[in-house]
């Protein structure tokens, strides 16, 4: 196993893997402190259900408020809760299991309620229209009775949800917006309304019987603890290109090239509070990864960071071409003389372990000889 250390400090801490099939007790769930809601002025409006499939303008209600303000935290899950799962991109694959998606949330003691278009097929990429897709989310978001919205999977198609739902709406009813990859976009949101969000594995990379591995188990664990709110701190081993060093900041970030893609727009991260990124990314050229951190530096939001926690870079392409093998090099270059703690080896993206992050929440980041932590 290529992260024992890491599995066994997170199977300690949330229970064997037996818990999977045991529900988490009360005691469990006992620690649940929510932050207080704050108030939001704002109206509720209804979201659209038809249209046009990509109206040019931002919802009214997504627009941020003003900034520092206070975030909200959502519920921590307790057993007997609801889980509502949406798929806001790419449609499932045929061999998707959705039974055995149920099976696997049932086991951590929750229910399970699809979205009507969750495995919808007709278009050509999409799971459904845009229409549909952010009507299914915009449901899940008002239905009081689920507790937290789990997307399927990624691909691409967050971004073009968000002129269409009323994302505020979850400053009055909060609750937990889990996934990553594109989902990215969607923490991005979040955090310019104040409202904390889920980074963590998703339902189409859980794995199930003869596929199922040690570092997924570890995936899967850290998305139960992270819902249950058990999860309070991420240790990693050191490595050669860390910094050294302690920051205290707001996480933000997620797939590197969508936080690109944000900047510039009214989901661009508040680089002027203190902030910690975290960035990991999959299947981009060497020459790009390279392009979207000069991106970020040249922007000059890398100099405004208080730390930065590097995930994994996964299945990269054009090392050859570019002549770099190793994508953590390349962004070394440009993190490492800034002077702040940089965490490298974060087992968090697109391959297994995949731990859940909390985003929005103020992290304490250690950078030192022994290694890393993260403190949520």
């Amino acid at each position: 196993m290529k992260y024992p250390f890491l599995l066994a400090v997170l199977l300690s801490c949330t229970g064997t893997a037996s818990a999977r099939q045991t529900p988490p007790s009360p005691s469990d769930t006992a620690q649940r402190a929510t932050a207080p809601l704050q108030a939001d002025h704002a109206t509720p409006r209804t979201p659209h259900a038809t249209g046009a499939e990509t109206p040019p303008t931002l919802h009214p209600d997504t627009v941020q408020p003003p900034a520092r303000t206070q975030f909200i935290r959502p519920p921590y899950l307790r057993p007997g809760d609801t889980v509502g799962i949406v798929t806001p991109a790419r449609k499932l694959s045929e061999k998707a299991d959705t039974a055995k998606v149920r099976e696997r949330f049932e086991s951590w003691g929750l229910k399970v309620k699809f979205g009507p278009h969750t495995a919808d097929r007709e278009q050509p990429y999409f799971a459904g229209t845009d229409a549909q897709r952010a009507a299914d989310l915009q449901a899940m978001i008002d239905d009081p009775g689920v507790k937290a919205v789990v997307s399927f999977q990624g691909g691409y198609g967050s971004v073009r949800l968000l002129p269409l739902i009323a994302l505020a709406r979850l400053r009055e009813q909060p609750k937990w917006i889990v996934g990553f990859s594109d989902v990215t976009m969607l923490h991005l949101a979040l955090g310019r309304l104040g409202v904390e969000s889920l980074h963590a594995t998703m339902p189409g990379k859980f794995r199930f019987g003869r596929d199922e591995t040690p570092e997924a188990i570890v995936s899967d664990e850290a998305l139960r603890s992270a819902l249950l709110g058990l999860r309070q701190r991420i240790d990693t081993d050191p490595h050669p290109l860390n910094s050294p060093g302690t920051a205290r900041g707001r996480l933000t970030g997620g797939n590197l090239a969508i936080v690109c893609s944000s900047l510039g727009t009214p989901e661009e991260p508040d680089f002027d509070a203190p902030t910690v990124l975290f960035i990991e990314e999959v299947g981009e050229h060497m020459y790009r990864l390279d392009r979207m951190m000069q991106q970020l530096a040249r922007s000059g939001k890398l100099a405004k960071c208080k730390a930065i926690l590097v995930g994994h870079f996964s299945d990269m392409a054009g090392q050859k071409h570019f002549g770099i093998t190793d994508p953590y090099d390349i962004v070394a270059q440009y993190v490492r003389p800034l002077g702040i703690p940089v965490v490298f080896g974060l087992p968090a993206g697109h391959e297994d372990p995949n731990v859940a992050l909390y985003m929005g929440r103020e992290v304490t980041v250690t950078v030192g000889e022994t290694g890393a932590a993260i403190e949520f």
